[in-house]
């Protein structure tokens, strides 16, 4: 079988382009496949770089479809306007060459299922018609589709990120101050103000608690800002990155993750990460926490823009050391479902599938 795989730039940031290289190095070992960029090449690409490079891209990806003759274009993107402009060119172009697509959606923001205007919704649309399979991160994401577009029916199907092995050879033992975390790209919508805000609380009950933030962005200046002047650097520390045997060795002495996201998020791999690594989480409810975890077993819920909220469920697992054992144990079991082996052998299962059910005809005959 042979894969053409669309891979994100390395050097952006992100869980998509993190994860989304380990699963094609793993189907490597069972089908032919050919990597193709079709993205953009760094964070702060403008919009006449982005119309340029998404022209060539799709250049070359004509191209490697003459010369590779894919049974299946596996593309990577988010269910979002921008992807919509982008992405559609990309699907006619494989419905061109009777080469069946599957679409995988890293997140999908609530916009884009309304009106957004004639002509992007025509472009959503008819991407969406054309695909073979549209790849959602949870149950309920898939519930969402079905229900604006009953029509896709089975052909969403529900798909998971592999978590890399090294997360769950992690061996735990909390530091002996109370050590939190946060790991995330700094965007405002990834909420690590809201936890910025719920600090000063925390330290009344807790003197010695640390907060340690990991990550990057376009928000990263105006943090640091607000720790300076609020006075918080005894509790607060900043890192721009850690490697990944870094981020073990954080998630090894940590008493929990908290990430009070409200940004459409798809399978994040932070609380995938610390899952596998038997670190108990606090969260907001997105779809996938909600399609996967149960509050008061794998985590804490909280509501999402609400550092009160943030507060009191922070207080309330430093102050249960039983608890965090309990979520510590039960996310450890929860995160075997995203084991390498199963998610590449559910992938391959979902390609046969796929190539069972394409249409006649083959990239070679209209190159």
């Amino acid at each position: 079988m042979r894969i053409l795989f669309g891979c994100p730039n390395p050097t952006l940031q992100g869980g998509v382009a993190t994860c989304v290289p380990v699963l094609a190095q793993e189907l490597c070992k069972y089908v032919r496949l050919e990597t193709f960029t079709y993205y953009r090449k760094t964070d702060t690409e403008r919009l006449r770089h982005k119309i340029i490079g998404r022209s060539k891209d799709l250049v070359n990806l004509h191209n490697k479809i003459c010369t590779f003759r894919p049974d299946i274009i596996h593309h990577n993107t988010a269910f979002d306007k921008i992807a919509f402009l982008r992405d559609a060119p990309l699907v006619w172009l494989a419905a061109y060459h009777n080469t069946p697509t599957l679409l995988q959606m890293h997140g999908s923001f609530e916009a884009s299922f309304g009106n957004l205007g004639i002509l992007v919704n025509q472009l959503r649309n008819s991407m969406l018609t054309h695909a073979a399979c549209i790849g959602v991160l949870s149950a309920l994401e898939k519930q969402h589709f079905v229900a604006r577009w009953p029509s896709l029916g089975e052909r969403v199907t529900v798909v998971k990120n592999i978590i890399k092995p090294e997360f769950f050879a992690v061996e735990r033992r909390e530091a002996t101050s109370p050590t939190l975390l946060f790991i995330s790209r700094f965007i405002r919508q990834k909420g690590m103000f809201d936890l910025l805000d719920a600090i000063p609380g925390v330290c009344k009950h807790f003197p010695q608690v640390q907060f340690i933030f990991v990550g990057s962005g376009s928000e990263a200046a105006e943090f640091d800002r607000i720790v300076k002047d609020r006075q918080l650097t005894p509790w607060v520390t900043h890192i721009a990155h850690v490697s990944h045997e870094a981020t073990a060795a954080l998630y090894a002495s940590a008493w929990a993750l908290v990430f009070p996201t409200h940004f459409p998020e798809g399978m994040p791999m932070v609380v995938a990460e610390a899952m596998a690594a038997g670190v108990p989480v606090i969260t907001t409810r997105t779809k996938f926490s909600q399609s996967y975890m149960t509050e008061g077993r794998d985590c804490l819920y909280v509501e999402q823009q609400n550092p009160a909220a943030l507060e009191k469920a922070i207080l309330c697992l430093l102050y249960a050391p039983q608890l965090r054992q309990h979520m510590s144990v039960q996310n450890r079991a929860l995160a075997r479902q995203f084991h390498t082996e199963t998610i590449t052998a559910e992938f391959l299962a979902l390609y046969q599938s796929l190539v069972a059910r394409a249409p006649s005809g083959s990239p070679r005959e209209k190159c």
